[in-house]
């Protein structure tokens, strides 16, 4: 039976990230639930190797690179069921991720549902309310402002257009993503253009993603930007570097972009996807503080063994941090709480205060323990 009318299922956000939990059955008669990534931008359903040998599945060929790393492997996909509706795999690719037990740093998350598979659906995504839902129709009214999408015959990468201080500019609407990124040219642009909007150096908060380069990074506050009559205000943005939306994403839509829509935006809204018709509906449900990087600004990476280490210092916070912590210590606690072995979220929330707000941390610097003591600042 395939998806005949909207089924609610709950929704989990985890770091701006969506994440459904699947009910796996496999050919042997195996079943349990697993939890995937709803990623409008992925281009495959991939599963950790952890969870492919749990289900036994058969894999179909030798290792090859589908993107830089990790190494992939092809396997013949279960069958997938959201609540109790079995979703159609038939034009999915399936890959399996070679050495993996999560698919982010230190989160319990089993796999990826990639835009191919979705866009066979009309899409519901309920941020505020926390549900989601597939159908072959929309069937439910169509509420909230509509913006218009292009899609991608092949990626099935959805693109939007967004006005910021009078230009137009072309986004990929990604929810696989926890942070709006922008190419590093746009912002340098803005950067002489707009010098009151605020900035700061290092990815931290939702923005620190665990991806290399993020010590290189700059955020970026923007005032307004508008998806066609969607106001949207406050948002904050982290570059990429230049090219890798103008050449190597924009390969991958309709029209050339030059960044990505995020989840510390979309988070805000119930939005309806309605792939067949090219149109998305936004409701906006959230009563968020505009301000989402009130924090101690670190930005961190996963150790092999699970504890984490600081690769920057943001410039905005205040002099204790600057002073306090440098680059290459291990952070062991906030507070008295272990972070070793912790999601990177969890990490990064207990970081999270009203600006002033002092935290205790441990740090350890070349064997040696130290306690400092920081606080929290809006660091844009």
């Amino acid at each position: 039976m395939t998806v005949q009318q909207h089924e609610r299922i709950s929704l989990h956000i985890s770091h701006d990230r969506p994440y459904i939990d699947l009910r796996i059955n496999t050919p042997r008669g195996y079943s349990r639930m697993a939890r995937f990534l709803v990623d409008t931008a992925g281009l495959a359903l991939i599963f950790t190797e952890a969870l492919v040998q749990d289900l036994e599945l058969p894999l179909l060929d030798e290792p090859f690179l589908f993107t830089d790393e990790p190494v992939f492997r092809r396997l013949r996909p279960p069958t997938l069921a959201v609540g109790p509706y079995t979703l159609d795999l038939s034009h999915t690719t399936a890959l399996m991720a070679v050495g993996t037990c999560s698919l982010f740093s230190g989160e319990a998350v089993d796999g990826i549902l990639p835009c191919r598979l979705l866009s066979s659906y009309c899409v519901l995504l309920d941020y505020p309310a926390e549900t989601f839902s597939l159908s072959l129709t929309s069937s439910l009214a169509m509420v909230g402002e509509p913006v218009p999408i292009s899609t991608h015959p092949q990626s099935r990468f959805l693109r939007v257009e967004a006005t910021i201080a009078g230009n137009q500019y072309g986004l990929l609407l990604d929810t696989g993503a926890s942070c709006t990124m922008i190419s590093a040219a746009v912002m340098q642009t803005w950067e002489q253009q707009f010098a009151a909007w605020p900035r700061a150096q290092a990815a931290v908060g939702t923005a620190n993603m665990g991806t290399p380069g993020e010590e290189d990074a700059i955020m970026m506050r923007i005032p307004r930007a508008t998806l066609g009559s969607l106001l949207l205000r406050e948002i904050t943005v982290v570059s990429r570097p230049a090219g890798m939306f103008e050449e190597h994403r924009s390969r991958f839509m309709t029209s050339p972009i030059v960044g990505c829509l995020a989840g510390n935006v979309l988070r805000q809204f119930r939005i309806e996807i309605d792939y067949r018709h090219e149109m998305t509906y936004w409701e906006w449900c959230g009563a968020s503080y505009p301000y989402d990087m009130d924090l101690v600004g670190l930005t961190l990476s996963l150790n092999t063994d699970h504890s984490y280490y600081v690769t920057a210092v943001s410039d905005c916070n205040y002099a204790c941090v600057k002073q306090s912590v440098r680059v290459g210590d291990r952070l062991l606690q906030i507070d008295g709480l272990i972070v070793t072995g912790l999601p990177l979220p969890a990490v990064i929330n207990a970081l999270r205060g009203s600006p002033g707000q002092h935290y205790t941390l441990l740090l350890e610097r070349e064997g040696e323990l130290r306690s400092v003591s920081v606080a929290a600042a809006r660091i844009i």
